[in-house]
């Protein structure tokens, strides 16, 4: 999307969204935010109404905006992103576990 990218964190976050792979166990969303309006605290509060709380986070690049990776209990990340987005959040990335370890009990 090269009309998006307006400065270096905009390259930042692409980067560490294209290196996102599925975690064996867990659900993942990347994420930016903000010390102004899209804030950790907002983020954790959409996943809190959604009965979705994250087993743990992880700060992958730090300042103003900063891009935040949350790890999740094994749901399908699908509505999570949605309503991130839905409340203003526009750099989000979700993945879910991989797939092979989801169908193994057949």
């Amino acid at each position: 999307m090269p009309g998006h990218q307006t400065g270096k964190e905009w390259d930042q976050f692409d980067d560490l969204a294209d290196s996102l792979r599925a975690h064996p166990s867990k659900s993942q969303i990347l994420m930016e935010v903000r010390s102004a309006g899209y804030t950790l605290e907002k983020a954790l509060e959409i996943l809190e109404d959604l009965s979705i709380n994250p087993v743990q986070h992880q700060v992958l690049l730090k300042g103003d905006p900063c891009c935040i990776l949350f790890f999740l209990p094994n749901n399908d990340v699908r509505e999570a992103v949605f309503r991130l987005t839905e409340a203003g959040f526009t750099r989000v990335k979700g993945i879910n576990l991989r797939p092979d370890l989801r169908q193994n009990k057949s």
